[in-house]
């Protein structure tokens, strides 16, 4: 029997990826977890910051890293952005400050897009 989870944000959340040598501005990410698996399939809806271009990336995590997602998304810090950066079996991630991003990159974030996981 599967179990399907889904956490969902009802505030903008925002969530940047590092994956294959490129950076993501993530809108959406869907997971699939089979049981007895140690690894859990990912698809990050997101768009290459480079070129805007989106792309839906498939992704094996770890249930640490799905742990990290949840909890994010849990979060009622409307301020904070998720960095991940995956690279193969090893991932990193930290929280910032979104004005502080904006100030340093000139990028935005301010979207109203929902996290979903």
């Amino acid at each position: 029997m599967s179990e399907q989870t889904e956490v969902k944000s009802e505030n903008a959340r925002h969530v940047i990826l590092s994956y294959n040598e490129n950076v993501y501005f993530v809108n959406k990410v869907n997971v699939k977890i089979p049981e007895g698996k140690d690894k859990l399939k990912a698809v990050f809806h997101a768009r290459r910051i480079t070129d805007n271009q989106s792309q839906d990336l498939n992704v094996e995590i770890s249930q640490d890293v799905y742990d990290v997602l949840v909890e994010y998304a849990k979060m009622n810090k409307l301020d904070l952005i998720l960095v991940l950066q995956i690279d193969g079996d090893k991932a990193k991630w930290c929280l910032m400050n979104d004005n502080w991003f904006t100030q340093q990159t000139g990028y935005s974030t301010n979207s109203k897009t929902q996290y979903i996981v």
